[in-house]
């Protein structure tokens, strides 16, 4: 194997304007509808919740979502550290989105029911490999520090939303409204706290530094239904005015502000110079194959030694410590991975004022991630994609499960319970003679030490 230097290169891509272009009037129409709950009676507010419970992705009823994992002659599938968030996933494709809508709608879902992993606050990168290209491309959303503290914790300054957009504006095949609306649906209706969301606030509500997180979050276990108004305000703006709202539009100057308010800072001017990097990820030739894994300053490095035999050091996480993974697969043979951190487990710890947004934490580990893609550029036939979390060693336990799965030719689920979770949680797809070649041969699965779900879409 050789290892490709050259594709490590990144250039900024600033991505302002052309989001904009999704605006639409059935934007507006679906924002009056999903505002409009905000004045009905109780009963109504039931109902909605029902309704959402039953079809979070609010597909239409003749393209209501899966009951169970179903076995397909095409494939397409999601997998992510958070259940809910899968099952959005797993609606976008099953309603006609590629890999890239798929994976853009899970990132917004876990800032609702996994913000002490992956919240809007995050930083981390995701990696496409787009079937028509034949080729991949790294979105890289590094933490940069902010200039000053709030109350008392250092935090990175969120771009997260701005590498999605691009990501999105790029690769995405659905309208932007349609990848936003199912989180935002979460966080205004509730969503029943899963098991990898009480897992780690049953670790870390005592570490939570303001009352508004403390409010919001504090009291979240298993089954008990979390409902974030203010969070569902902010993807409300998103979803009506493009992700460019969050870091040059009203919502810009409004984060901005509330952070000025608690006693931190970060001006706008911060906000719209944290410019996410688009380039080629780092990659290595696997025979025909490319191992695509993430440029630095992320830990595409750790990723790679996991693929050339190294096992990740540490023990099985008992929480998400603060590091999450996603990754989604179309029938046509699209993949993205992404690997999301807050730094630590619930980031700062702390929540800007009004916004619903936990900020992450620029810590030593926060840039120790990496997602990891196997792809054909040849054929366009993609084998694998996973990215991990738990810890800020997945990437390197990622690697290692890949070429348990692809080079040694192992069942996936078999390699996952071999590992038992040891430096971190791995979730993936696995194709490994080629989706279109064999795709009954695909498998999807979610790491058996952690609480993620993986789940099949026709």
């Amino acid at each position: 194997m050789r290892l490709n230097t050259g594709g490590t290169g990144l250039r900024k891509a600033r991505n302002g304007q052309r989001s904009r272009q999704l605006y639409s009037v059935a934007a507006a129409t679906a924002a009056a509808f999903l505002l409009s709950a905000c004045g009905t009676n109780e009963t109504s507010r039931e109902m909605d919740r029902a309704a959402n419970a039953a079809n979070p992705a609010g597909m239409p009823p003749n393209r209501a979502p899966l009951s169970r994992v179903t076995a397909t002659s095409s494939f397409a599938a999601a997998t992510s550290d958070e259940s809910r968030a899968t099952e959005i996933g797993r609606d976008i494709l099953a309603n006609g989105g590629n890999a890239t809508d798929a994976a853009a709608a899970m990132y917004f879902a876990l800032s609702v029911t996994l913000p002490s992993a992956a919240s809007l606050g995050a930083s981390g990168a995701c990696i496409v490999h787009d079937d028509k290209t034949k080729q991949a491309e790294a979105f890289v959303f590094a933490p940069i520090a902010a200039p000053g503290p709030i109350k008392g914790s250092s935090f990175s300054v969120p771009n997260g939303v701005r590498a999605i957009t691009l990501m999105h504006v790029r690769h995405g095949a659905s309208r932007w409204e349609q990848v936003v609306a199912p989180a935002e649906r979460l966080a205004r209706f509730g969503v029943p706290v899963s098991r990898a969301l009480s897992r780690d606030m049953q670790a870390g509500a005592g570490m939570l530094a303001d009352g508004d997180a403390r409010r919001i979050l504090g009291n979240a276990r298993e089954g008990s239904t979390l409902v974030q108004s203010e969070l569902a305000a902010t993807l409300g703006a998103i979803r009506q005015r493009g992700g460019g709202e969050f870091f040059q539009g009203q919502l810009a100057r409004t984060i901005s502000e509330q952070i000025s308010s608690a006693g931190g800072s970060m001006p706008v001017d911060v906000l719209r110079n944290a410019v996410p990097q688009a380039s080629a990820p780092m990659m290595e030739t696997h025979y025909r194959s490319r191992v695509y894994v993430a440029p630095s300053p992320m830990a595409g490095a750790a990723a790679l030694a996991g693929w050339r035999g190294s096992a990740p050091a540490g023990g099985v996480p008992v929480d998400s410590g603060g590091f999450a993974g996603l990754a989604a697969v179309d029938s046509k043979g699209g993949a993205v991975a992404c690997a999301l951190s807050m730094g630590q487990l619930l980031g700062s710890r702390v929540m800007v004022p009004n916004t619903g947004i936990l900020l992450g934490a620029p810590t030593a580990d926060a840039a120790s991630v990496s997602p990891l893609i196997i792809a054909n550029p040849g054929n366009g036939e993609f084998t694998f994609a996973g990215a991990g979390g738990g810890a800020a060693t997945a990437a390197q336990a990622l690697g290692f499960v890949a070429r348990g799965t692809i080079d040694d030719d192992r069942p996936l689920a078999s390699v996952l319970v071999q590992q038992g979770g040891r430096g971190g949680f791995v979730n993936a797809i696995a194709c490994p003679s080629g989706l279109r070649a064999s795709a009954d041969k695909c498998r999807a699965a979610a790491d058996p030490a952690g609480a993620g779900l993986a789940s099949f879409a026709q």
